[in-house]
This record gives structure tokens, sequence and C-alpha cells, in this order.
């Protein structure tokens, strides 16, 4: 069996240590005078003695250099009172040269050095790197014979317990500053040291105000009007004790207390909190991927929660492994998945709230400073839910939140009676005096620290009286602040530390398995041991959420541990985190987790895989903030490949088509950083062969519907069609004909939309059609097609092929039961009517959108259905209420931002003011339009808007000559459109207008 040695031995660390160095002066004259025999054993016997002396202080004899040694202390083995150890043995070595033993043998006369400061060094112990060493040779060069020189960094931990000289301050080589030269003369004391022990929780101090709050709070919820509490405080002040202390009080009374706890690094897990409740829950985390309802259905009845099969079928929706594919895809405007993502928030929050009629619930969300997006909507929506439930929902936080509906319990530091109550309380008995003030200075009122401080001085009894001497027991103990405190507490475990940080890589929690498979070669007893010696010191605590697991007591004990390892140790237990996740046929950490760990071990590949992986199921469930996260750590793992990495160009397409589509979601479909995304990844895409523009061809979806104006688009979507005709696969060829089709109309080439419609559902799939139609513009591509063709053959006045397809349209649209599709060829449908002037038609359409619509919570389709029904009412009656609805369907769709048909809605709205007696309003909306439809090369209905134009004018009394104008351009817009209808509209126009 492989070794810890072996298999995940670190190379090296950083520590303070401190050097001796020790030479014998003039050995070569004495050399040259004695027996080479007789020298040779007592150069051996003074070797043999110092190496006994070094190692009586816990030194460490590194290297016998012939004449002379360097030793280090602190090193292999960590010491706090390595630099008082060395002072020590470096004057029991002058003893040795100058005692009586020495007559008996070759006199000698000894250098010493010594000097303290940060190294880096190998754990073989054959490299050591920094300036203690160099220092303390350089010290003992410049040592009068049988003398001891100190520097001063070693004086300074050790002053309080050796008297010190200053003999002068020297240029030494290599040093660019002036170096004092310290001779010790004498020990002053020795002091007994006592090792600090685990005790029980204390009582918190000094939190009295805040801890009536959270009783306040409680009591009225327990008349059922509940709130929102934001507990919020830097790192270390007692965020989660505060909580911890509040719920410890309510022990004794009926309710239910549930944590749930946000992590760093899962930022990206859109409602990790709630699904790690749920496992818990459960007992199985497969029952939530399979989507398997009578599991969850079962546990949730065994914790009292008795909820509708709806709820449970939404969560599952939400937690069931799917294809990642379609990710890519996805129209983001589809409001259909913002309501999916509302229902699976509102799911969540019945569940956790679901008992709380009948039982009390305190809700405790721990550092939601790290909580996903997700996550941050469930704590506001059971923020509203708790006013009327017997319901306290509590957050901790290192930041504050703008909350309307929270109250906001700000945590400052301790009181100087607060800090001398919890070193009382720690000491057992009266503190030296002054101390407790003194803990105060230093730790500026943080518990965690004061905490820390008290038991670093409890450990070093019997004490001074005075600050500075304090102070020099803190530098003797190099402590500057609460990392240093913490990272000594850690070196006292022995050879647990290692155990705790191997654990800290793995993250704040930590599974005794994945700790026992890093730490291969020690035994799980062993392992056992280290964990409980560690529990025993308060480093770590059974973790409350995972059953079997362990957690950092604070994130900060994790991060003392994490940063007293080497880069390259750490980079080598997350290369073995990251090679059992890659092997894995299901990582047991989360995607975001994984490729965290893949990262620092700098297997970028796999990092942005992971990444990836991550952004996809992101995405898929609508949490595009939270993909956004892991997009980011992609984009880093992708810019560290080498550009002759096989995966490159691979891995960089798969990250902008899912940058593309967060981009379009978080800041709209026409922002500038959506298109630059597209448009860069084109660049690339068009260079590559066609099998690789098939399986991107998202990135050709996206660049097409990101363009700026219909003119842009149609002529992308000329290339699009013409880039997909090498490829071989049906369905991606369809999609870009989709995209044809789609331009075109708008763009008012009838012909090429009629030849892209033909040539698209000659290819189409209906089996393909289902997977697809969620992703390519939210609907099924051949309701589409025939939607799209029944307006161009009305516009050509092909009036029986445009019934047929219309027809068509709406039934296959029903036969295929997805709301995307059906409200959609609704839409084609009003819109047809529409130009017909078919009121009750458009009246009874648009009432099935809207309803529709209000079924599955689709917004546009909502505001869409509102402003023709209005229209449509307004236009066959007197009354307000037509004209009410469709401004307030107009309004909706402008603030929506769907509005993709402005010359129709400009067309209605110009209509709407005529009826209302206001033509002069009309007209300015009409002229508007057609400078929009113009530049942006929206022109379909062009002819339309100059005919109505010249209508409005004539109402107004204008020059016939600008109304004749208005009206030849539109003949000349539809004929070049061969738009036969519209010609005939606007020749119709034009004879009436000119009629005596």
């Amino acid at each position: 069996m492989k070794t810890l040695d072996t298999r995940i031995r670190f190379t090296g660390e950083r520590r303070q240590v401190t050097a001796l160095f020790y030479d014998i002066v003039g050995s070569t004259e004495l050399l040259l005078r004695s027996e080479p025999e007789k020298f040779f054993r007592s150069v051996s016997a003074l070797h043999q003695s110092a190496e006994t002396i070094i190692n009586k202080h816990g030194g460490f004899l590194h290297q016998r250099l012939g004449d002379g040694g360097c030793c280090f202390f602190g090193f292999p083995e960590q010491s706090e009172d390595a630099a008082e150890s060395a002072v020590q043995a470096a004057l029991e070595l002058l003893q040795i040269a100058t005692g009586s033993k020495a007559r008996a043998r070759t006199p000698f006369r000894l250098r010493i050095g010594v000097a303290t400061g940060l190294v880096v060094f190998s754990n073989e112990g054959d490299e050591l790197v920094g300036t203690a060493p160099v220092l303390a040779a350089r010290l003992q060069a410049e040592a009068d014979p049988n003398s001891v020189l100190v520097a001063d960094s070693t004086v300074q931990l050790t002053r309080h317990k050796f008297d010190y000289s200053l003999l002068r301050e020297a240029r030494l080589k290599g040093f660019d500053d002036p170096v004092a030269l310290w001779r010790p003369q004498q020990r002053r004391r020795l002091a007994a040291e006592a090792s600090p022990s685990r005790e029980p929780e204390r009582p918190i101090r000094g939190r009295d105000k805040e801890l009536a709050a959270l009783s306040i709070a409680w009591n009225s919820a327990l008349r059922g009007k509940g709130s929102l509490i934001a507990v919020v405080g830097e790192a270390g002040i007692g965020k989660s004790r505060l909580v911890g202390e509040f719920a410890g009080h309510l022990r004794q009374t009926a309710h239910e207390t549930i944590v749930l706890q946000c992590g760093r690094r899962l930022e990206s897990q859109p409602l990790h909190p709630f699904l790690s409740f749920l496992e818990t829950l459960v007992g199985e985390a497969s029952a939530l991927r399979d989507g398997d309802s009578e599991p969850l259905l079962q546990a949730l009845r065994t914790s009292g929660r008795e909820i509708e099969a709806g709820v449970a079928e939404a969560i599952l929706t939400f937690t069931t492994e799917r294809s990642a594919a379609p990710s890519r895809n996805i129209r983001v405007s589809d409001p259909s998945g913002l309501a999916f993502r509302r229902k699976v928030i509102e799911a969540a929050a019945e569940i956790l709230t679901c008992k709380s009629p009948a039982v009390p619930t305190l809700l405790v969300f721990e550092d939601v400073h790290w909580a996903d997006d997700m996550t941050l909507e469930l704590i506001d929506r059971l923020g509203s839910f708790a006013a009327g439930l017997p319901l306290l929902v509590v957050q901790t936080s290192r930041i504050r939140r703008s909350l309307a509906v929270a109250t906001e319990i700000e945590l400052s530091g301790l009181s100087a009676a607060a800090v001398r109550d919890l070193v009382a309380s720690i000491w057992g008995e009266h503190p030296p005096p002054g101390l407790s003030d003194f803990i105060l200075d230093q730790c500026d009122g943080m518990p965690l620290y004061a905490e820390e401080l008290a038991n670093f001085f409890r450990g070093r009894q019997p004490l001074g009286q005075s600050p500075s001497e304090w102070k020099g027991l803190l530098r003797e103990g190099s402590v500057t602040s609460l990392n240093d405190l913490l990272s000594a507490k850690l070196a006292a475990t022995g050879s647990a530390r290692r155990a705790a940080q191997i654990a800290s890589v793995i993250g704040r929690e930590f599974s005794i398995s994945l700790l026992v498979y890093l730490l291969e070669g020690v035994s799980r007893r062993s392992v056992d041991v280290d964990i409980d010696r560690l529990l025993a010191q308060g480093i770590i605590e059974r973790s409350a959420v995972v059953h079997g697991s362990f957690q950092f007591r604070h994130v900060l004990a994790q991060e003392a541990a994490y940063a007293s390892l080497l880069k390259s140790d750490r980079r080598r237990i997350h290369r073995r985190i990251a090679d059992l996740l890659i092997a894995e046929s299901k990582p047991s950490l989360p995607a975001a987790i994984a490729a965290w760990q893949c990262a620092e071990a700098g297997l970028h590949d796999a990092a942005a895989r992971f990444a990836l992986a991550a952004a996809e199921a992101s995405v898929l469930r609508f949490a595009m903030h939270e993909a956004n996260v892991s997009l980011e750590l992609c984009a880093r793992a992708v810019a560290s490949l080498s550009r002759r990495h096989p995966e490159r160009t691979e891995l960089a397409l798969s990250l902008s088509e899912l940058q593309g589509v967060v981009a379009t979601a978080l800041e709209g479909e026409g922002s500038e950083n959506a298109r630059r995304i597209y448009s860069r990844a084109m660049q690339r895409l068009r260079k590559e062969p066609p099998a690789m523009r098939t399986n991107h061809f998202p990135v050709y979806w996206g660049w097409w519907f990101t363009a700026p104006n219909i003119l842009t688009q149609q002529s992308r979507a000329r290339i699009l069609v013409g880039d997909m005709q090498a490829v071989e696969d049906r369905e991606t060829r369809l999609q870009s004909y989709h995209c044809g089709w789609a331009t075109s109309f708008h763009a008012g080439e009838h012909g090429f939309c009629l030849d892209c419609v033909a040539g698209g559902l000659q290819l189409y799939d209906p089996e393909r059609a289902v997977r697809n139609r969620a992703v390519f513009g939210g609907h099924d591509a051949k309701v589409c097609g025939l939607g799209e063709s029944a307006l161009s053959y009305l516009l050509l006045d092909q009036s029986e092929a445009c019934e047929t397809a219309i027809g068509r349209c709406l039934e296959w649209a029903a036969a295929t039961d997805h709301a995307g599709s059906m409200v959609h060829a609704l839409y084609y449908a009003i819109v047809l009517r529409r130009c017909q002037s078919r009121y009750d038609d458009v009246q009874a359409l648009g009432e099935r959108m809207l309803a529709l619509a209000e079924r599955h919570g689709l917004a546009a389709s909502r505001a869409r259905a509102n402003m023709y029904c209005g229209w449509a009412e307004l236009m066959t009656s007197t009354g307000k209420r037509g004209r009410e609805r469709f401004e307030e369907g107009l309004l909706q769709q402008q603030q929506l931002g769907t509005d993709d048909n402005v010359s129709m809605h400009s067309d209605m709205h110009a209509q709407v003011l005529r009826r209302l007696g206001k033509p002069a309003e009309a007209l300015a909306i009409i002229r508007n339009a057609i400078t929009v439809g113009r530049s942006s090369g929206q022109r379909f209905w062009l002819a339309e808007l100059y005919r109505l134009s010249a209508e409005l004018r004539f109402e107004l009394h204008e020059p016939f000559s600008v109304i004749r104008r208005d009206l030849t351009r539109a003949m000349q817009v539809a004929e070049g459109q061969k738009a036969a209808w519209l010609v005939e509209r606007a020749s119709r126009a034009l004879a009436e207008m000119t009629r005596p």
C-alpha cells in the first residue's frame, strides 16, 4: 500500500523558524598544530555534544559543515518557543567550549549566530529558503571568539527571557540596511506553561440587547405576526453565536428550528441551502435528481409536512437532471422561464412554512453574503409570508441588503464590560489586573479574537503584570492578528494539524470518507483520533446540516489552515481531489466546487468543463445570476489554456454560447455585451469545418437574434442559411431556415420567406421538435413557419393559400400542447384578422390568448392579448373600456421591452387616437413609425403606414400634393415587395381621395 509520504506528503511549508550557526574559530590552524586523529575525535565530540544540546531544546541539527553546524528551531516540528530555545542552546554551546571538559581535548573557541524569520522549506529537509539562515551565518562570522550574536528579530521575541546588550550596527553582505548586533547576557527566568483545553460553550457575553430583540420578534411570531430579521456584522463578530444562543433559549418550547447554510463558492448553485435541507430530509440525493416524487412526499410527510402534489412536482421539475444541450439556445425573453422560477420559489417557501401555522418555526439562513440569487429571492418571499404566520426568519450576513420587510440587527464590537466578563469566564478565576483591558485594546471588541487571546494568555501562566510583558508574549508567539492565533492553536494540535490542513482544502465542510481518501496510508483510527483532537480544541465541529460530516467551527479557522500550506502543496491536494471528481461518473461534490478544485489544481480544461456544467444547469433553471458566476470561472480557466490545447476552441465556443444567453437575460436582448460575445464567437466559428458549425449552431442563432435591426438581421439570416447548407444535421438546417423566414417577412422579402418555409418544413421532425420548441424562439418551428407564410400569402394577395396556412398553424399548435407554440399561433391569427379588419375574430382569438397567458404566466402574451382585444373593442363600440384596455396592454408591452412588431402596433395606436378624435396625435405616431421602419428595416407594413398617413393628412386638410406623395410611396414600397394586397389598398385610397 502506498503511504502518506508517497501519495499526499507535502512538499513544504511556510513557517517562522529560528536558525543557529556555530563555527570553530581557526580550525585550519588547529588542524595543522594537532595530530589529525586527535583533531577528528575532538571535532566529532563537539558535534555530538552540540547535537545533544540542540535536541534537548527542541532543535534540529540540519547539517554538519566540517568545522561547524547549521541548526533550526521550529523545524521540522513547529514550536512556539523556538527563538527562546535557540538562544538558550547557543549559550549552552559556549559552555561546552569553555567548560572544564574542554581542556581534556583540543581546545576550541566557537562563534555563534542566531536569527529568526519566515522561511519556506521542503519536508524532505534538504531545501530551506529564507533570510534567517543567511543572517545567522553572517552574524556567526561577525561574532568574537566564544560569543553569540543574535539578530534583532530574535531579540524582539526573547527580550523578556534574556538580557541583551547592543554591541553595534554592521553592514552585512547581502543586506541593504545596517544590522543590529545583540549579545545575550543571561536568562531571566523560566516560564511554566499550561496547555489550554477546550471547554464547553460558554454563555454569550454582551449581547443582551440583541437577544432581547430576537425574543421580542419571536413572541410576536407566536401571536401570528412573524418577521424577517437580518443580523449583520463582520467575520468573527459573533453573528452565528448570537443566533445559536437564541435558538438554545427556545429548546424547552414547542417549535421547529431549520438552519440553511449558504456556502462559499456555491453562489452558482441555485437554491443550494434549501436543496441541501431537502436532501437531508429525503436521505438520498438521487431521489431528487431522478425526479422520484414518492420518496420526497414520504420524507415530507414523516417530518410533518403535508403538501399538495403540485408543490412536490414543481421542486422535482427543478431538481431533476436534464440534458444540458438546450441551455445554449434558450430565448431568455420568453417569460415562461421567469414564471417557472417564481413557481419553484413559491414551492420552496410552501415546504419551509407548511408546518408553521400549527408549529412555531425559526428559519435561519447562515452566511447570506454567499447566497445565490434564488436563495435571496426565497428569503424575501419568506419575509413577506412571515407577517401572517408564527414564523421568524433570521439571516446572518457580513454585508447589508436592501430589504423593505426586514429588521436589521447590526453587531459591533463588545463593550469593555462584556470583554472583561468574557475573559473572566475563560480564566475561571480573576485574571491579572488590566489583562482584560489589554485584550480589549488588541481585539477591538471582536468576540472571537478576544476569546482566542484569552485562551492564548491562559496557556502561558504565570503571567507578568504589565502590558509590556503581555506584548512580549505576543511577539514571542508571533501573534499580530486573529489569524496568527488560529494558526498557533492549530499548531498545538500536533499531528492533527495535517488533517486540518488537508480538510481546509476540501472546504469549510468535509466528510470523513474524503479526508481518509486524501490521507491514504493513515489508518481510519488515526484519522478519528485527529478528528477528536480537533473537536476538543474547538477547531472543527460536527455539521448541523449533513449527518456524519464535519465543518470548521469558523471559516476563519479554515482560512488559517489553508494559508499555512505552501501553494505547491495546496495544488497537490487539489489535484488529488480533482482526479477523484473527474473519475467519478457523478461527481460527489457540486459542479461549482469541482470546477474550483480543478482550477486550483491547474487542470484548467477540467475546470472549464465543470464550470460549464454548473452554468448549464443554472441556465436551464433560469438562474442567470448564478450561471454568470460559473461562467466567470470558466472564462478564467479557458484563458489559462495553451492556444494549442486540443479542446480550447470547443470550450471557448461553448463558453460564448452560454455567455450570450446569460448576457441577454441580465442586460437585455439588444445589449452591446451580448452582441459582442456572439460576434467574436462567429469570427472563430466560421473558420471551423461544417461539423463544428453544427455543434455550435447556437452561436449562429445568437448572432442573428441579437442583430441591432432588421436590416442587419436579414443579411445575417442569408449568411446563416447559406453556411448551414453544408451541414448534415437536418434540425440545424431547419433552424437556419427558421431564422430566414422570421426575418424575411419583417423585411418585406416575402419570396425568400416562403422559400425558407418550404425548405424548412421539408426537414421538420416532430420528435426532435419536442426537444427544440422550448429553446429556438420558445415555440415550435412548424407553427412559426405556417404562421409566417400565412401573413406573407395575405400581403401577396393569395387568400386561399393564406387561409390554408393559418388553419394548419392553429391546428398544429393545438396538437403540440405547448403553451409557447399555442400563443405563437394565436398571435399570427390575431395579426392576420387585424389586417383584414375582422374585429370579432380578433376579439375572440385575443381572449383565448389571454386565458393561456394567465394560466402559464406569459406576461408578454398577456400584454399583446389585452392590446388587440382593446383595439377590436374600441373599433366596434364607443365605450372607454376598449381604449383603457388597449392603453394598458401597450404600456405593459413597452415596459417588458418585447415589442417586435412596432409598425403594426403603431398603426393600431394611431387608429385608436383617430377614433378618439385626435388625428394630429395619430399622424405624429404614424410619421415616427415610418421613420423607425425605414431605419430599422421593418418594412412589411411600411406601405400601410404611408397609406394611413395620407388618410390622416386628408382629414387634417393638408395639401393634396403631400397626400399624393404618401400614397405614391405606399404603392412603390408595396410593389417593391410584390405585395399586391397592399398595392390594391393604396390604389383604392388614392382613387377615393381624388373622387370629386
